[in-house]
């Protein structure tokens, strides 16, 4: 399945519009979406609050790896969960997770290592 940076920021959105018609305030998340710093948006990362979900894109076929990071904190200890997806632009990885609700998640994605780094943040 081919997932385009504009194909994840809509399916977050359309995801996010959906939550916010059947949630109740006390179980509402916020969603994150963010993009690697470069020109051409080679990697992004999304964070969906509703199936606790963590999806990573390598958006084209330049030779760097998208990497992505998740992370929250809670009383049971922090947590820093890699993802990486080499696919080119072909797929996106997803991960599910369980994090309590209610805690601030961070979601980071850079190309190859360390560069064109990005953060954001939303709630799970």
């Amino acid at each position: 399945m081919k997932l385009s940076t504009k194909g994840l920021a809509a399916s977050f959105g359309a995801a996010a519009a959906a939550v916010l018609l059947v949630s109740s305030p006390a179980s509402a998340g916020t969603n994150a979406f963010v993009k690697t710093t470069d020109p051409f948006n080679g990697g992004a990362a999304g964070y969906h609050a509703s199936n606790d979900t963590f999806t990573v894109c390598d958006n084209r076929a330049d030779g760097l790896t998208a990497s992505g990071h998740i992370g929250w904190s809670s009383r049971a200890g922090s947590y820093w969960i890699p993802v990486t997806d080499k696919s080119s632009g072909n797929a996106c990885v997803r991960k599910k997770l369980n994090i309590p609700n209610g805690l601030r998640v961070s979601i980071k994605i850079c190309l190859q290592g360390d560069r064109y780094c990005a953060t954001k943040y939303g709630k799970s």
